[in-house]
């Protein structure tokens, strides 16, 4: 019954629709090439050229953090990577989650996610990574390598991200001689709020080779972080 409900339900709406000019907060001498909002057409801007970040801020409500309280204490660890059709998220999720009889909220939140995934990039399938760690699984500023993808933390820090002027591009992957550290002010790096979902894209979507947004996974200083990425497809 749950599944049933969840893949019927009406998702928020999304606009692929580019807003007005001056729609987007800037700073006073170049415009900015990421976008916060509170509302699902917030993460329809990732289809703007110039928008490399977009996210949909919001909080995670009680039922939500129990879910994933009992997730964090399960029998097992939790580390599920899966692909495949976003109408059986569901079903997935009541087999491998290590708590799935306390897992309602998380299970529907998911399940919405992908849907939503699969109503903005007209997809059918999606690439899944859920997983709960006390370190930090991509520790150096990197760009991916995909399209796009959407991530979300349900506990501990989430995704940290450069804006342009506070990285150097020459110092990614291997780095060019004398390029050695991405991040050249610290003091710049962002860290995506608890829950928030954010669309980041890569370097392969259409148009966007040398733009991919500059991110990390945070370090994990006391306790557990819970994670999900989505690709569309």
């Amino acid at each position: 019954m749950l599944c049933r409900e969840l893949y019927t339900s009406t998702l928020p709406p999304f606009s692929k629709d580019q807003p007005p000019p001056g729609s987007l907060a800037g700073d006073a001498d170049a415009p900015r090439h990421w976008h916060l909002g509170h509302q699902a057409l917030d993460l329809g801007e990732i289809f703007r050229p110039e928008i490399t970040l977009a996210v949909m801020q919001r909080r995670i409500d009680a039922a939500l953090k129990l879910a994933v309280q009992a997730q964090l204490y399960g029998s097992y660890p939790l580390n599920i990577r899966w692909r495949g059709p976003i109408s059986e998220i569901c079903h997935m999720l009541e087999r491998y989650l290590p708590a799935p009889e306390a897992g309602e909220a998380i299970i529907g939140d998911i399940s919405l996610l992908g849907a939503a995934m699969g109503e903005l990039f007209e997809v059918d399938d999606v690439g899944l990574r859920l997983e709960v760690t006390q370190r930090a699984m991509c520790p150096r500023f990197h760009v991916d390598k995909i399209p796009v993808r959407m991530v979300t933390t349900y506990q501990g820090p989430g995704t940290q991200w450069l804006p342009e002027e506070a990285a150097d591009r020459l110092a990614l992957g291997h780095g060019q001689y004398g390029h050695q550290d991405v991040c050249i002010n610290p003091e710049q790096i962002r860290e995506l709020r608890l829950g928030s979902l954010a669309l980041l894209k890569g370097e392969c979507w259409p148009g966007n080779e040398g733009r991919g947004l500059i991110h990390r996974s945070p370090v994990v200083p006391n306790g557990k972080r819970m994670m999900l990425s989505l690709d569309p497809g």
